[in-house]
């Protein structure tokens, strides 16, 4: 299992060539499932601190 993980604003028609292009060539690779955030709700990299 490979994951491909791009943490930026999403330009679909890239997103498109790259697949159809690089990632379908691949050998070996039978099936390509891919999810995408439509919005952010919330974004934060910090941890609770408990008094």
């Amino acid at each position: 299992m490979e994951r491909i993980i791009y943490a930026g604003e999403l330009d679909i028609e890239a997103y498109e060539r790259f697949f159809f292009e690089k990632l379908s060539m691949v050998p070996g690779i039978q099936e390509v499932n891919s999810i995408v955030a439509l919005s952010e709700i919330k974004s934060t990299t910090s941890l609770p601190v408990l008094p």
